[in-house]
């Protein structure tokens, strides 16, 4: 802008260019003071998958020295739980840098990294954390272990079926009769082994079906748990009933004539009439 200012100095326009050029320079010089007196822990990248700040050595301790006397100081690579700042719940993390204000930390399963204030880190629980996870894997353990012991019983129940003499191969058969009978083996091992599998198949099903039905038989306490299911399809106890028709072969139900009962003026009751009429 100064350039064409130069050079266009005599024109009658040029003073348009002369105030851009003075807005010019304030925004400039506005933004240099800015950014000399901007904090510079700002700059720190926060964003899924950037790396931490790197630090020296006399950085991290001059970050762990300026950390608050009433939080705890953690060393980098320690496990921890910190405050996420989305949505402010406590999630395991681990410390993988030390920051004039806090502790840059990476949450564990989810990949996020951010700067978190000391009060927002606290120490992990190590014995329920190992609690927890030896639990999972004794159930695991116990899963498989069942699985296991399942199918081995139901291999175990097959009765495998021997190889017929008839397809034993002599030394002294001739090559043709020695290649049927290898062909007759392969075929009988095919079949055997597939017969292996469908028993073993049928006995998980029933073994499946069965617990249903026991399950299905237990008795449940509740409303209506003690009355007896009826179809309305069953025959009727009076000869006169029709299947299929609730109450059918039953009176209707007797109800007392409704009647209207007159008081005169003068106290006296009256007679008592019939609604019906």
């Amino acid at each position: 802008v100064r350039k064409f200012i130069k050079e266009k100095k005599d024109d009658a326009g040029i003073s348009e260019y002369v105030d851009m050029e003075k807005e010019l320079q304030e925004v400039i010089t506005l933004t240099e003071e800015l950014l000399a007196t901007a904090n510079p822990s700002e700059s720190a990248q926060n964003d899924v998958g950037l790396s931490p700040p790197n630090y020296s050595a006399g950085v991290h301790s001059e970050a762990l020295d300026g950390l608050s006397q009433s939080h705890e100081k953690f060393a980098v690579g320690t496990k921890v739980q910190a405050v996420y700042s989305e949505d402010g719940e406590w999630y395991n993390a681990t410390i993988e840098g030390l920051t004039p204000i806090g502790y840059f930390v990476s949450y564990e399963g989810w990949g996020n990294k951010e700067e978190v204030d000391p009060a927002n880190v606290r120490a992990l629980d190590v014995e329920a954390a190992d609690a927890l996870g030896l639990a999972e894997k004794e159930a695991e353990a116990t899963k498989m272990a069942l699985k296991r012991k399942v199918e081995q019983a139901a291999r175990s129940d097959y009765q495998i079926r021997s190889l017929p003499t008839k397809l034993k191969i002599d030394p002294n058969d001739p090559e043709d009769v020695k290649a049927a009978k290898r062909k007759k083996i392969h075929a009988f091992k095919s079949k055997a082994r597939f017969e292996q599998l469908d028993f073993a198949q049928n006995k998980r099903q029933n073994a499946w079906q069965q617990f249903q039905t026991t399950k299905g038989k237990a008795k449940k306490v509740g409303f209506f748990s003690g009355r007896k299911k009826e179809s309305i399809f069953k025959s009727p106890e009076d000869h006169r009933g029709k299947v299929g028709v609730t109450g059918s072969g039953k009176g209707l139900t007797d109800f007392q004539r409704r009647e209207k009962h007159l008081h005169l003026k003068d106290g006296s009751s009256g007679d008592t009439l019939d609604c019906e009429e």
